[in-house]
C-alpha cells in the first residue's frame, strides 16, 4: 500500500501552519513504521526550502484560480494505482474537490481530515459563504471519502448536523517526544509565575482577546504573574493595542516567531500554558507544553479537556470567559506559590506518553486505510 498525504504548503515543521506540522509528523511516523509514504504539497513556490525528511516530497504549483489543478498534479493522479490510499489534510480547499473527483474516477480511496474546520464555531465565521460552499463542494468530498478523521469530540459530534453521509473516525493528533529537549524537573526559581501562549496570533480564532481580558481580571484580583506569547500573525498589532487599552501591556511580552530549541527554551520558562481558543482541531502547542511538564489552562474547544481531566494535568475552563480565565489563573498562581505545579506537570508528560504517541496514532490510521 502506497500512502500519499496532500496539503496546501510543503509540510514544513518550522512554520506556524498547524495542519502542515501534523501532516509532516504523521508522514514521518508512518515512514518509520516501514510504509511507502509520499507527501504532495500544493504551493505557490516549488522551491524545496524545508528540512530533510524520511519520506519523499513532490511539489505542485498552486494557481491563483483555486479551482484549477496544476497539469503535473493531474498527471500524477492519473498514474496512481488502485492500491494507493490518499490522505487529504484541510477543509474548504477548492483544489481538493477536483482532486477527489479524479480519485473517484479511478476508484482510489481517500481519507479526509478537516483539522477542526467543521466545528460549530468554525462554521459560524463567514457563515453564509461556508454554508453554500459546504453544500456545493465539501459535502461531495465527505460523501465519497473512505473515512473522515475528526481530531476532537466537538467536531465529531457536530458533523452529524452538517451531513448524514460521513463515515467517521475519532483519532487525535500526536506529539513526537524525541524532539522535546530535556530540562531538569525542578521548581523554577522565580518570584512570580509566568503564564504563556504559543501559536498563531489570531485574536478571534485563538481567543486571545479573552485571554487578555482574563489576564486583566487576574491582575485586578491581585495576581502578580506575567504573560508571554510566542508566535506572530496579522493580529499582533491589534493585540498589542488591546494590551495598552486594558492597562496590562507592562506585564505582557511578545516574543514573535520562534522555532526549534529557541522556542522550547522559552516554553520551558513558562509555569502555566494557556490555550483559550474558540475553535480548534487539536492544538499541538498544548501537547508540546504538556510534554515539557507545563500545566495547562484550556478551553473546551481545544478538545483536550477530557484528557487533562483524566490525567490531572491542568486547569479546565468550564466556560471560555474572561471571568473564568482570570479565576483559573488565580488558582494556578496559588499552586505555583504552594509548589504544587510540578506534580501536575509530570502528569502532563505522562498523558502525552500514554495518549499521544505518534507511532500509536500512525498505526490507528494505517488500520483505517486498510479496512
Amino acid at each position: 500500500m502506497k500512502i500519499i498525504h496532500i496539503v496546501l504548503g510543503k509540510a514544513n515543521p518550522e512554520r506556524m501552519n498547524g495542519v502542515n506540522k501534523v501532516a509532516y509528523q504523521l508522514a514521518t511516523a508512518q515512514s518509520n513504521l516501514g510504509h511507502k509514504v509520499i507527501l504532495w504539497g500544493i504551493a505557490n513556490s516549488l522551491t524545496e526550502n524545508y528540512p530533510s525528511r524520511n519520506f519523499k516530497t513532490e511539489l505542485f504549483f498552486q494557481h491563483k484560480n483555486k479551482f484549477r489543478l496544476d497539469g503535473p498534479l493531474k498527471k500524477a493522479i492519473s498514474q496512481l494505482s488502485k492500491t494507493t490510499i490518499v490522505h487529504l489534510h484541510g477543509a474548504f480547499i477548492p483544489e481538493f474537490y477536483h482532486i477527489t473527483k479524479l480519485l473517484n474516477k479511478k476508484n482510489i480511496s481517500y481519507i479526509y481530515t478537516p483539522h477542526g474546520s467543521l466545528t460549530e464555531m468554525a462554521m459560524t465565521k463567514n457563515k453564509l459563504v461556508k454554508k453554500w460552499y459546504f453544500k456545493c463542494f465539501e459535502a461531495q468530498i465527505i460523501a465519497k471519502a473512505k473515512r473522515i478523521q475528526l481530531l476532537g469530540v466537538n467536531e465529531y459530534s457536530y458533523l452529524d448536523r452538517l451531513t448524514s453521509k460521513a463515515q467517521k473516525c475519532l483519532i487525535a493528533n500526536g506529539q513526537d517526544l524525541k524532539v522535546i529537549p530535556h530540562y531538569p524537573s525542578v521548581q523554577k526559581q522565580k518570584p512570580n509565575p509566568v503564564f504563556g501562549f504559543c501559536g498563531r496570533l489570531a485574536q478571534f480564532h485563538k481567543g486571545l482577546d479573552l485571554l487578555f481580558l482574563g489576564f486583566q481580571k487576574y491582575i485586578q484580583n491581585g495576581g502578580t504573574g506575567t504573560l508571554e506569547l510566542i508566535g506572530d500573525g496579522t493580529d499582533r498589532q491589534e493585540l498589542a493595542q488591546l494590551a495598552v487599552n486594558l492597562g496590562i501591556s507592562d506585564r505582557i511580552i511578545f516574543h514573535g516567531k520562534k522555532f526549534g530549541k529557541e522556542k522550547y527554551d522559552l516554553l520551558n520558562k513558562m509555569d502555566v500554558f494557556l490555550h483559550t481558543s474558540r475553535m480548534e482541531g487539536f492544538p499541538t502547542a498544548v501537547l508540546e507544553a504538556a510534554a515539557l511538564k507545563i500545566p495547562t489552562i484550556t478551553s473546551d474547544a481545544t478538545n483536550m479537556n477530557e484528557f487533562i481531566r483524566k490525567h490531572h494535568s491542568g486547569f479546565l475552563l468550564t466556560e471560555n470567559s474572561p471571568e473564568e480565565i482570570g479565576l483559573r489563573m488565580t488558582t494556578a498562581s496559588d499552586y505555583f506559590y504552594q509548589g504544587k505545579l510540578s506534580k501536575m506537570g509530570l502528569n502532563g508528560r505522562t498523558m502525552v506518553e500514554q495518549e499521544f504517541d505518534w507511532e500509536h496514532i500512525a498505526l490507528q490510521l494505517i488500520q483505517v486505510y486498510a479496512a
